[in-house]
């Protein structure tokens, strides 16, 4: 069969959906100019090591699989059950990671644990795949479990994760997330590692303080491991309501950035959210799109910020799965997105 060609120049997200999606479908890719428009192009430890994962899930055959590889060939043989141990090596994003493993998964039980970063710039933490994405795949008949054993920080990494799923009864289900809600409370996962302990609760206080405009009922988790593999701090905060939905914002701590800081920034972010009263973040509308489009039937979601790596999915996804979105609304600003999902059930192979 002969590879489908797919342009990732654009970033990892591509790529990441490339393969997962490839693996899925039982379809050989060809990945070129991986992340090219990136400072540092090519396959980096996340990506590489997320490949060598699909690699032993689907016993595929792999040209490129190397560090900074600006092209790769992927020929996935059918996803079967696995138990392993994946060490990215750095702190590279056990959350992304997890973005290509799921779509095997669907098909094929699989364990792993991971080791990684846990809460890491530029990536979902892993609260948010935990109280967001999965319970919203839940929905759609996805069966994953993820449990987190211990935090990873910039720069090294080394927390765990340990990843379960089940076979999935397929087709997935559709989805409409248009409508927010009431707000019901807010949820506060406040973290450190091998710093004290008052870093985590000054973090809580103040995100709790901003947030007390919300009139709402706010849970803090304050959680402090002072010594650790590695060191660092975040905030998770979770606006629930009534619908089920569930916005949520961030924050990573670094050197010179007081705690206060960082609470400040993460509650603001949640405020704005709250604000655009849209039913799905920009950081979820993302990861749903390759869901939604391989679901049986209309999908519709209303986010607040069409982002690039929403574009990107969405061009992946038409490329790869048949599918046609349509989108209302501008880059950067609120959209509504629809597909007809195909109703994928297992690949004929």
């Amino acid at each position: 069969m002969v590879p489908i060609v797919v342009d990732a120049s654009a970033g990892g997200q591509v790529f990441r959906t490339a393969i997962g999606l490839s693996a899925l479908l039982q379809k050989p890719v060809e990945i070129r100019h991986i992340r090219q428009k990136r400072p540092r192009p090519g396959l980096q430890a996340q990506h590489l090591t997320a490949l060598k994962t699909l690699q032993q899930i689907c016993n595929s055959r792999v040209k490129g699989l190397f560090k900074e590889s600006p092209e790769v060939v992927f020929f996935p043989q059918k996803p079967v059950s696995t138990r392993l141990v994946v060490n990215i090596g750095t702190a590279g994003s056990i959350g992304l990671l997890l973005q290509s493993v799921f779509f095997p998964s669907l098909v094929s039980e699989n364990r792993l644990r991971v080791i990684g970063g846990t809460n890491v710039p530029f990536a979902p933490p892993i609260e948010f795949v935990q109280n967001v994405l999965l319970p919203e795949l839940k929905a759609m008949n996805c069966r994953f479990e993820v449990a987190l054993n211990c935090h990873g920080f910039f720069p090294k990494g080394k927390g765990r994760v340990s990843f379960v799923s089940k076979k999935t009864k397929l087709p997935l289900k559709s989805i409409c997330f248009t409508e927010l809600g009431t707000l019901e409370s807010i949820e506060c996962f406040s973290v450190c590692a091998s710093l004290p302990r008052e870093v985590a609760e000054r973090q809580s206080k103040i995100a709790e303080k901003i947030l007390q405009e919300l009139s709402t009922d706010f849970v803090s988790h304050v959680s402090c491991k002072e010594n650790s593999f590695s060191c660092g701090s975040s905030i998770v905060l979770l606006a629930r309501f009534s619908t089920g939905r569930v916005l949520s914002a961030s924050a990573i701590g670094k050197k010179g950035f007081p705690a206060e800081e960082v609470g400040k920034k993460a509650a603001y972010h949640l405020l704005k959210k709250i604000r655009a009263e849209r039913a799905v973040d920009e950081h979820l509308a993302d990861q749903l799109v390759p869901f939604m489009a391989l679901a049986k039937g209309p999908s519709t979601i209303e986010t607040a910020v069409l982002s690039e790596h929403t574009l990107n999915n969405i061009k992946v996804c038409e490329q790869l799965l048949g599918v046609k979105f349509e989108v209302s609304g501008e880059k950067n600003n609120s959209s509504e997105i629809f597909v007809e999902g195909m109703g994928f059930k297992e690949a004929s192979k």
